[in-house]
């Protein structure tokens, strides 16, 4: 801090003034200017004889008066490396961050889906095998509970499937314990909408309108065309291997030796799968494509159901090298569902990872009749770090990291 401005905050500066009346502008200084003003021949309110250029630094929040002046609302403290940086609006990615946020909601509000709110604290987070979950604890006087950060409000919407709901969206915090990249982060928003009485091509064309409407709202290059491959095509294709439902995990051994991918991580057939399909196919294809990957093997299932030929009806959706989204033709036997969860939760268990209790509600509710539905799940950083072309969700989140 320069002499000259260590002596105005402690000996002139109004600390942290109110909102001054009749104020002109107010934002961060950059470089000795506030938007198109130049405050560095403007005089400090409180003290005349300070000119800007003399008090003020990069990051100080001013407001402008008329007749040259302005007045200091709050001087950059910080320390932090990285919290300010003077080449940019640090808030302006972020607020086009919320504003797309509104734009999803218009989106389903248009297409007349209803807007839930499912529950923070949940007894079952999701049984998904790969995902390490966060634990807490309610206290209730000398009693105890367990609950765990949803990593998806999956099941809790399926709920309401079946009370009743038929059209239904939420944007929901969603924790996954563990995870930190560019692309991934242990807390971030997914969106979630099923439709009741429906099929999987109902989202898929969902999907489609979703990203071509964002596109337009945000001003950027809608996908120059929507690209749609099996699993068995994409094997194919990139590994010259016939994929079918009943490909076993002796031949996916085979087939990654031969194609010398390293599986030295690999304990599943899930994970030779993804080995795989990660190192050989994911993004081979064109970049400014959105591409649709559906019927995955029986064993990549999760929630989806199987079809007559043996595959899960499932797809995901991929644009500009981000995997975005995840949809079911949704499973609705409480009998079936079950037996998968509880090879969830031996898969768990084989893993290391933190054990968890099924949501006993959940199958409450298939048990008393969930009706045919599909449902996607999309991640709604990775989506807009598409759209914009942002390369990293540090730059759009607002909570710690």
């Amino acid at each position: 801090m320069g002499k000259t401005r260590d002596e105005y905050l402690q000996q002139y500066w109004t600390a942290y003034p109110d909102c001054p009346r009749g104020f002109l502008q107010y934002g961060r200084v950059h470089q000795l200017r506030v938007g198109v003003n130049n405050v560095s021949e403007f005089k400090a309110k409180d003290c005349p004889q300070y000119k800007g250029s003399e008090v003020l630094a990069d990051g100080d929040l001013i407001a402008i008066m008329g007749a040259g002046q302005f007045v200091l609302l709050a001087p950059n403290l910080t320390t932090r490396p990285g919290f300010y940086k003077v080449d940019e609006d640090p808030w302006l990615r972020k607020r086009g961050f919320f504003e797309y946020q509104h734009h999803l909601r218009q989106f389903f509000t248009e297409k007349r889906f209803l807007e839930v709110k499912t529950p923070t604290l949940v007894e079952c987070p999701g049984t998904e095998p790969s995902l390490d979950v966060f634990e807490t604890e309610l206290v209730l006087g000398s009693k105890t509970k367990k609950y765990f950060l949803p990593t998806s409000p999956e099941l809790h919407l399926k709920k309401l499937l079946s009370l009743g709901a038929d059209r239904v969206f939420e944007i929901a915090p969603v924790f996954r314990n563990g995870e930190k990249t560019e692309r991934h982060n242990h807390e971030f928003l997914m969106l979630e909408w099923y439709r009741a009485m429906s099929y999987l091509a109902n989202i898929k064309h969902d999907t489609i309108e979703l990203i071509e409407y964002m596109s337009d709202k945000l001003r950027v290059e809608r996908p120059k065309e929507v690209l749609t491959f099996s699993v068995a095509d994409l094997f194919k294709t990139y590994c010259q291997f016939d994929f079918k439902p009943s490909t076993t995990l002796e031949e996916l051994k085979a087939l990654a030796l031969k194609l010398n991918v390293d599986v030295q991580s690999a304990t599943s057939i899930d994970d030779y799968f993804y080995l795989i399909f990660m190192e050989k196919i994911e993004n081979k294809w064109p970049q400014d494509r959105l591409v649709f990957v559906e019927k995955y093997p029986p064993y990549q299932a999760a929630l989806a159901r199987i079809d007559k030929d043996g595959w899960a009806e499932r797809f995901e959706v991929y644009w500009k090298g981000l995997e975005l989204a995840n949809a079911f033709h949704e499973l609705n036997n409480p009998a079936i569902q079950r037996v998968r969860a509880n090879e969830d939760l031996e898969k768990k268990k084989q893993l290391g990872k933190k054990s968890v209790t099924l949501d006993e509600e959940f199958f409450q509710s298939l048990e008393y009749g969930m009706p045919p539905s599909a449902g996607i799940a999309l991640g709604v950083e990775r989506l807009y770090m598409a759209l914009k072309n942002v390369k990293s969700i540090d730059s759009l989140v607002t909570y710690s990291s």
